[in-house]
Order: C-alpha cells, then sequence, then structure tokens
C-alpha cells in the first residue's frame, strides 16, 4: 500500500478487500481515528482508489487518555497492541484490570511510568468517585462505566474471550467447538459455556437462546446471525464499533472483522 507524508499524516490509497480495521492495524493507529479523521462512521463504506487521511504512526503519542468505554483489551485491539505488554506497562493484570476515564495509559517504554488513578481526584466531600470499570475478574476487558452504564460481566467477559481467542490463530474447523479449532457457532457455544450460559451447539439451536433485535441496535456481547430466524447458516459475537469476532470459513483463522453492506448480518440478539 503506497502511501505520501503530508504534516504528520500520510494519504493511503485503499486497494480492494481493504477495511478500515486492517489499515488502522497495517499503520498502527486505531481504527477510529482513521474514522474520525475522514469523516466516517460506523455505516460508511471505503472503496479501492480512495484516498485516506492516516495520522503518521511516527508522530503519535506513547500515552492515551482513558475515554467511557474503553477496557485494557479494547485500547490494545485498537492501538495493535499485545494486551499483556499493555497490562504490565501499567502495573496492571487479568485480575487487576480497573482503569478509569481521564486516566493516562502507557503505549510503549519511553515514558515516565503512570500511575493507575484517574487524572483528576474528585472531591470526596462530595460523595462522588471515579468513574471506572464495572468489576469483573475475568480479565482486562472490563469496560470502563458509561454514566448510566450497566453493562453485563457476562457480556464483558464474553467480548474479553472473543478478542483474545482472535489473537490465538485459531484455525477454522468444521465442527471445531475447542480452541484447536472452531466453526463459527463452535466459537459462540464455548464462549457462553465459558461463562456458564449454555446456547446450543449449532446457529439454529442458539437463536432460541437469543432476545432478537435489529443489527443497529446490538451492544457488545451480542451475537450477530446470518440468515432467516429458523435457518441460520452464520454466527458471531459482536464487539463495538460496528465489528465481531467470528470464525469465517476453512482456510481462515478466528479474527476480528467488520460489517459491511457485502455480509450484513440479518439480525442481532442478546444472550439470555
Amino acid at each position: 500500500m503506497s502511501t505520501a507524508n503530508i504534516a504528520h499524516a500520510s494519504t493511503v490509497t485503499v486497494k480492494a478487500g481493504d477495511t478500515v480495521s486492517e489499515i488502522a492495524r497495517e499503520h498502527n493507529v486505531s481504527a477510529e481515528s482513521i474514522k474520525n479523521d475522514n469523516g466516517l462512521d460506523a455505516n460508511s463504506t471505503i472503496y479501492p482508489d480512495q484516498q485516506l487521511n492516516v495520522a503518521d504512526q511516527n508522530s503519535g503519542s506513547n500515552t492515551y487518555t482513558v475515554v467511557a468505554g474503553d477496557s485494557v483489551s479494547k485500547i490494545a485491539h485498537d492501538k495493535n497492541l499485545d494486551t499483556d505488554k499493555l497490562l504490565a506497562l501499567n502495573n496492571l493484570s487479568w485480575s487487576n484490570s480497573t482503569i478509569y476515564v481521564g486516566q493516562t495509559i502507557k503505549l510503549s517504554e519511553d515514558q515516565p511510568q503512570q500511575a493507575a488513578q484517574p487524572a483528576v481526584q474528585t472531591d470526596s466531600s462530595q460523595g462522588q468517585q471515579p468513574q471506572q470499570a464495572q468489576g469483573t475478574t475475568a480479565a482486562a476487558d472490563s469496560n470502563v462505566a458509561q454514566a448510566n452504564g450497566n453493562q453485563s460481566d457476562i457480556s464483558q467477559q464474553a467480548v474479553n474471550l472473543a478478542l483474545q481467542y482472535s489473537r490465538m490463530n485459531i484455525p477454522y474447523v468444521w465442527g471445531g467447538k475447542t480452541p484447536s479449532g472452531f466453526d463459527c457457532s463452535g466459537l459462540t457455544h464455548y464462549i457462553y459455556q465459558q461463562l456458564g450460559k449454555e446456547i446450543g451447539a449449532n446457529t439454529i439451536a442458539q437463536e432460541q437462546h437469543v432476545t432478537p433485535k435489529a443489527v443497529n441496535q446490538a451492544q457488545p456481547g451480542d451475537l450477530l446471525f446470518w440468515g432467516n430466524p429458523g435457518s441460520t447458516y452464520h454466527v458471531a459475537i459482536y464487539i463495538g464499533n460496528n465489528q465481531y469476532v467470528a470464525a469465517p470459513t476453512e482456510g481462515q483463522n478466528v479474527e476480528v472483522e467488520t460489517i459491511t453492506p457485502y455480509f450484513m448480518p440479518s439480525f442481532a440478539g442478546s444472550v439470555n
């Protein structure tokens, strides 16, 4: 992919088959920054030969300020970093991964160590606490709390597990139901089974364990289905930001993919 540097940014020419997520990973920037820099939203489509502005990774910051909805795993994914290394850089662990809105997270060793605390302390006399992640003992994907957000721990943990498996080079295997190889429904079944939820071993069975909703109403941890109710043929786990984790097809590994008009889910569902 050819680029031309222009004032701390590169102009990237989209190739056939490119996605915003793939371009972001290639240039070590977040997908959200590309969307923001190019006026894209969740429903936007990119086309071959389209020119996109991408921030120059050499001029980027070595720190990141946590915003509502973030988690360590999400930041690592967006910044193309290893979650374990990001935890270690910030004196965190899988069992102690709470982060706060306004906290400065180190992305590399080049910056002084940041304390795991909010950037601005609230006045304790007002009885306020810093915005922090809903606690889960399972992992580093404890999302930072929204002002009125109450996303379930199970949904958060499902997203975390899905992201972990997407980094493990797990191959697609027809009928596969373990980390040695998954098919699409085997992946979703295994993840929710680890969290104490039995949702069935195939797509049609899994339909019976969700509350259906429109795709544009999907929340992280929901299942996405392709096909008509009662005859679905593909399923994945929605992780937010118009992305999902799936075991796609033979010859591919479990991976993060982006919802596109060319392969649009038919409906979503919250696991009951």
